[in-house]
């Protein structure tokens, strides 16, 4: 088993922290140097709350930097289930509010307007920040999910996809495993011994009963895994 997650497994949360965010820092500022600019795709949920609050207080260049979503729950902006409203409040702000930022639900009343859009995003996605569920999904890339193996496709040209959970509220836009497997850095976020395992399960093989195995398996595109207890 390929074991990235060894080389970033620490004892408590504060050293975990303090390491994801040099290394999302260090990536975006190389990307600037290298570039002129940085894509920073990012999660939601409540696991990443204060990686975010950490590094809105980052000197970066922000005004150079892009962020997007990896993944949204189709519901308003608004909403306490959005992640872009969990971005707004947590990231965009301090001096991270110099950034550019994008959402995936332009039209709360019409997924398929907000799908358009979302794939009219073409900016190079230089980090995707990542969690992963207790059934192993990564993004909204959901076992069971019937857009699942569309989803999976890595030659799929287009960036999102409507996705349906079989077991989760809300339905979803979610970057593709293609779009994924095109970000230059990938960072997977996980915690606690039950994650531990299925990250570990993963990296056995690729299997759509645990989709993050698609990326934890690869090793076309640098992963850094992160756990803690």
């Amino acid at each position: 088993m390929r074991r990235p997650e060894l080389q970033y497994d620490f004892d408590d949360q504060k050293d975990y922290l303090n390491t994801m965010v040099d290394k999302v820092s260090s990536v975006l500022a190389n990307a600037i140097e290298h570039t002129g600019c940085a894509g920073l795709a990012v999660s939601g949920g409540r696991s990443p709350v204060p990686l975010f609050e950490r590094l809105s207080l980052e000197a970066l260049p922000w005004e150079k930097i892009h962020i997007t979503l990896v993944d949204e729950r189709f519901v308003p902006p608004d909403h306490p289930d959005s992640n872009e409203r969990l971005v707004r409040t947590h990231l965009l702000k301090n001096r991270a509010r110099q950034a550019r930022f994008t959402g995936l639900v332009s039209h709360p009343g019409d997924l398929a307007l907000c799908l358009q859009d979302a794939n009219r995003q073409t900016h190079a996605i230089s980090l995707a920040v990542l969690g992963m569920g207790d059934d192993g999904h990564t993004a909204s890339l959901f076992p069971e999910a019937p857009q699942l193996e569309q989803a999976l496709d890595t030659q799929a040209s287009h960036r999102y996809v409507h996705v349906s959970p079989a077991h989760a509220p809300h339905e979803r836009i979610s970057m593709t495993l293609a779009a994924l497997l095109a970000s230059g850095h990938l960072l997977l976020a996980i915690s606690g011994p039950h994650k531990r395992r299925i990250a570990e399960q993963a990296a056995l093989q690729a299997t759509p009963r645990l989709p993050v195995s698609y990326l934890i398996s690869q090793s076309g595109v640098p992963l850094d895994v992160y756990w803690h207890p």
